[in-house]
């Protein structure tokens, strides 16, 4: 008899699972929310856009030499460095714009036949110069390309001060999203009430490398080069808001 008992409220436990888990997957649309504060809420997410010129542009070098001796090596590359960096300065680079990104000195090996053969002493220089007019990026290339370096990379176009553009396309993002969110309101029939969540996020691409290039030098002379052509394009910024408003 106990066991029939024990049977029956099983069936029935069962019989009350099914039920409620029938409820729950037939009507999906029925959320349950213990926030309160969310409670009555339209969320709604608004977006801009805009391009914009750069007015900056940068480009990276490096200067390396191998020697039997550190001073030698060393002695080597601040000589071009120094003549290097007249150079810039001729054109308008300042020197506050050329940043040394690296400085390494190591021992250079050669291996044959599994036996390791010291060959002396490599020192590189890495640097990393910033063009504030852009008129003169041709002449810095013509400059870094002519004169004994060991490869020129990543020349990049970007706008340098960008709090006016961003902040100017927050309050546009921000006026997106209240728009849909009256247009919302309007349609469902409710009031807007006050901000009750927000956030946001940006999509920029500033700064872009629109070229890059790499030049390794087997002599130490290099014959030299027409100015560059480098179109410098537009930066993309986009700015997404996400604003949750209370319903009155």
């Amino acid at each position: 008899m106990e066991m029939k008992s024990s049977t029956m409220t099983n069936i029935f436990l069962i019989g009350i699972f099914v039920m409620m888990a029938y409820l729950v997957f037939s009507n999906r649309d029925v959320t349950i929310n213990s926030n309160s504060d969310i409670d009555n809420t339209i969320a709604v997410e608004g977006t801009a856009e805009t391009f914009a010129k750069p007015d900056t542009a940068s480009v990276s070098f490096s200067v390396t030499k191998k020697a039997a001796t550190t001073d030698v090596a060393m002695d080597s590359v601040n000589k071009r460095m120094k003549a290097l960096v007249s150079q810039l300065k001729t054109v308008g680079v300042e020197q506050k714009d050329i940043k040394t990104t690296s400085y390494n000195v190591y021992p250079d090996y050669s291996y044959n036949n599994g036996k390791q053969k010291f060959e002396g002493y490599r020192v590189t220089q890495n640097i990393k110069v910033i063009i504030r007019d852009l008129k003169n990026t041709s002449k810095v290339l013509a400059i870094v390309n002519t004169a004994d370096v060991d490869n020129v990379s990543q020349l990049s176009f970007y706008v340098d001060d960008t709090d006016a553009i961003r902040g100017q396309l927050r309050s546009d993002a921000i006026k997106d999203a209240k728009e849909k969110a009256k247009k919302i309101a309007k349609d469902l029939g409710v009031s807007l009430g006050s901000v009750v969540g927000y956030d946001e996020y940006e999509n920029n691409d500033n700064p872009e490398p629109y070229a890059k290039a790499e030049r390794a030098f087997a002599g130490i002379d290099a014959a030299p080069v027409a100015d560059a052509v480098v179109p410098t394009g537009e930066n993309q910024f986009t700015s997404n808001v996400s604003v949750i408003y209370k319903i009155q």
